[in-house]
């Protein structure tokens, strides 16, 4: 099955997350990244989503891990997390609070991007940490 516009938007923001989290990647070299991005630079619709959510998830970085640790197993931290994990449940975080999509779509497409680059049962636990937000 062929991937949408906005799952590739969202993977590659997801991306972007990640590489923050893990080498501390500036939003100047992110949006490098995307910029750089093919299917991205086609239509300004997408590049423009796949930059709100890199944006909007840096800029509340913070709100987004205190949230997400709410969530977690008792005596687990969010520092116990993958970074990708990390990178997944932020950009679903974001979508979540920030934008007006039904949150069986947001949680679906986390869960694809878990399947995708994370350990094979990350998915479960990201759809349930998801499931208990909002």
């Amino acid at each position: 099955m062929e991937k949408t516009r906005r799952q590739i938007a969202r993977e590659k923001a997801t991306i972007g997350v990640y590489q923050n989290l893990l080498v501390e990647s500036s939003l100047e070299d992110i949006l490098t990244f995307l910029n750089e991005e093919k299917t991205l630079t086609k239509s300004e619709e997408t590049m423009a989503f796949s930059r709100w959510l890199v944006e909007t998830t840096l800029q509340n970085k913070e709100s987004y891990q205190t949230l997400i640790e709410k969530h977690l197993k008792k005596g687990w931290k969010f520092e116990r997390l993958s970074m990708m994990e990390k990178a997944i449940l932020m950009i679903a975080a974001c979508e979540l609070l920030e934008s007006d999509l039904p949150k069986t779509i947001v949680i679906n497409e986390a869960v694809l991007n878990a399947k995708k680059f994370c350990d094979d049962d990350s998915y479960k636990f990201i759809n349930g940490v998801l499931g208990q937000i909002i």
